[in-house]
């Protein structure tokens, strides 16, 4: 009986329970630098820039850590992903310099298409933000970040894309 549940317990832990080899997060080990720019309502512009380095973090855990610019205030960040095995879904808490402040985002990868799609309700529950990263080319160094605000209305309050590109495999 032991044994049945032990291989029970086997079966049912996801092929991609460690990252280091999962099949979307292997390809984010190493350095980065991204760029982009988000536009707003009222025609606002934010310019981005990151550089940032991301790890396995051990078995179901994974972190991106940096610093971001945003229209030229440059700030620390850190994104920590863990996987909800039962849920088949990922959980990704995003930290600036104030720990206290965080944002918890639900998501799922896409295997077939090697997307990441995130998702946070924000403010009183109506208004959210929604990231979606892909891959793009064969070398898979290249990731293009499709980032969205909506507010309480649902109406879009800011939109854009951050490219990203590889400087340093492990």
């Amino acid at each position: 009986m032991k044994t049945f549940l032990a291989l029970l317990c086997l079966l049912a832990t996801p092929a991609w329970a460690n990252l280091s080899t999962h099949v979307f997060f292997k390809h984010f080990i190493g350095t980065w630098k991204a760029a982009g720019e988000l536009k707003g309502e009222n025609n606002n512009l934010v310019t981005i820039t990151e550089a940032w380095t991301g790890k396995v973090d051990g078995e179901n855990g994974f972190l991106i850590e940096g610093t971001r610019t945003m229209n030229g205030d440059t700030q620390p960040f850190k994104w920590t992903f863990t996987q909800n095995a039962g849920a088949d879904m990922f959980e990704a808490i995003l930290s600036g310099p104030d720990t206290s402040q965080t944002i918890r985002f639900e998501g799922n990868v896409s295997e077939v298409n090697l997307t990441l799609e995130l998702k946070s309700v924000t403010g009183n529950g109506s208004s959210s933000i929604t990231v979606l990263e892909s891959f793009q080319g064969e070398a898979k160094d290249v990731i293009e970040s499709k980032v969205t605000f909506t507010g309480d209305a649902g109406q879009t309050t800011l939109e854009g894309t951050i490219k990203h590109e590889k400087e340093k495999a492990p």
